[in-house]
């Protein structure tokens, strides 16, 4: 739900980074020909003309954008962007040697610098571009997309997807706008159905992006992409058939169409990477807490109640992933069939279920440790393993997820997390569900780092208080 949106030259800090040590090792190298290697007992000398380097590097690419459509260059014409990009570094750093008296380096360090940049560059460069086409192999079928166009264009538009070497998707199937042929397949893809209100495909099927190729006139494109986006899914809208959009959007390329990108939220791949970092660093720390508390959690549940210490079962994460959730297990064996006659007693409006003083939960160990939040620390694990995050939205049960309504769907259109933002707003008064998806909603179209860690912050002051614990 959340799209990344990378502009000009931010999109490829790698070849920042790339360019500037390979260009440092180059001066590195040239340098210490020159002088045989004496430089090594004065690194101060080499110093100063190394942040240069690198700054005349990086400012060079910027008013440049030589990383471009770097991805799709051929050698010839990545040989000469390289040869452009070494000329005008050197010219600068000679320059700037000429006008500061104090830094001297000899004519021959330039001299061979020119060659061996622009050979460890172009050798850098396309090592580094055969490595990231290769990663776009093996990661193909992350992302699980659906295909909306009519039956003339359908073959046509997914031959014309699926022979980019860029198109790293899965196609899940074919939604048709003008002709009825469900379970038929065309171009080896199903047809999952029409183009409709009831939308039946999307709780059938995980479905992460939708792509949509029609022309204006066609169908009334706001209608069906608000729907697609209010439940999370980010929509790919072909710009042959562009006729307005109301959500945050953007151009960008699909597989070689050029499109409007639109979703419920934009963030930047910085954002996402500090997220995933402050999962594995608080995933490692849950883990260590995790098996200090099994020295005592453990016995104490084996205990109370003969069985496995842990409890796992199936839930649904992200676009209707299903993956295994860990607890350690605060009920009697026999919990989920004695569920059944205690729907009755249900709290909660709509489709959570939670009672006051649930019997199933076992006396003394298994209220202490829902109590005290510590029969949720295995789910570190999830976290660590990428199916879950800290912060984000709980992640309903299959029963539960089936009888979803349309509107319910963004719920799972992120990660689920351990906490999240109606868990640290007094779940406890909380007895409508639609309350918890209208608080989910808010912490998916606001989220933020400072959000996430302000709900990490209350998470921990509502543990110590057992607030909110039943």
């Amino acid at each position: 739900m959340y799209k990344t949106n990378r502009k000009g030259w931010s999109k490829h800090f790698d070849f920042f980074f790339l360019d500037v040590i390979l260009l440092e090792i180059a001066f590195f190298f040239c340098y210490g020909m020159r002088h045989n290697w004496e430089f090594f007992f004065n690194l101060n000398y080499y110093r100063r003309a190394g942040i240069f380097l690198a700054l005349i590097s990086i400012c060079t690419a910027m008013f440049r954008e030589s990383y471009h459509g770097i991805i799709r260059r051929g050698y010839l014409e990545e040989f000469k962007g390289v040869v452009i990009h070494v000329s005008i570094v050197e010219i600068a750093l000679i320059a700037i040697t000429f006008f500061m008296k104090d830094l001297y380096y000899s004519r021959e360090v330039f001299t061979f610098f020119w060659p061996v940049g622009i050979g460890l560059c172009f050798v850098g460069r396309c090592a580094w571009k055969l490595f990231l086409r290769r990663q776009m192999v093996l990661n193909r079928g992350k992302r699980q997309v659906l295909i909306i166009t009519t039956f003339k264009r359908a073959e046509n538009i997914i031959e014309k997807l699926t022979s980019s070497e860029f198109f790293d998707y899965i196609i899940v199937g074919i939604v048709l706008t003008d002709k009825k042929c469900t379970g038929q397949e065309i171009a080896g893809y199903p047809v999952l159905g029409v183009l409709n209100k009831n939308m039946e495909y999307i709780h059938e099927n995980v479905i992460d992006e939708v792509f949509i190729h029609l022309n204006p006139g066609e169908f009334l494109a706001e209608k069906y992409m608000d729907i697609f986006l209010q439940i999370g899914l980010t929509v790919h809208f072909d710009l042959d058939g562009l006729t307005g959009l109301g959500s945050p959007a953007y151009i960008e390329a699909f597989s070689g169409r050029t499109v409007i990108t639109a979703s419920m939220k934009i963030a930047t791949p910085g954002k996402f990477f500090i997220k995933r970092a402050m999962d594995i660093v608080g995933g490692f720390i849950g883990i260590i807490m995790t098996g200090i508390a099994c020295i005592f959690v453990v016995p104490a549940i084996k205990m109370a109640d003969p069985g496995p210490a842990f409890f796992s079962q199936e839930r649904v994460g992200k676009n209707g992933r299903r993956f295994k959730i860990y607890k350690f297990r605060s009920m009697y064996m026999d919990a989920e069939e004695r569920k059944k006659d205690l729907l009755d007693k249900n709290e909660m409006q709509g489709l959570m279920f939670k009672i006051e003083n649930d019997p199933r939960i076992i006396k003394g160990v298994g209220k202490f440790i829902r109590d005290t939040s510590i029969d949720e620390l295995p789910q570190f694990w999830n976290v660590l393993k990428g199916d879950m995050s800290l912060v984000g939205t709980r992640p309903p049960t299959v029963e539960e997820y089936e009888m979803y309504e349309m509107h319910h769907l963004k719920r799972i259109s992120i990660k689920p997390g351990i906490t999240g933002m109606w868990q640290t707003s007094g779940r406890n008064d909380i007895t409508d569900f639609e309350e918890v998806v209208r608080l989910d909603t808010q912490y998916i179209t606001n989220w933020s780092i400072s959000l996430d860690i302000k709900i990490l912050f209350k998470t921990v002051l509502v543990v110590l208080k057992r607030d909110g614990a039943k």
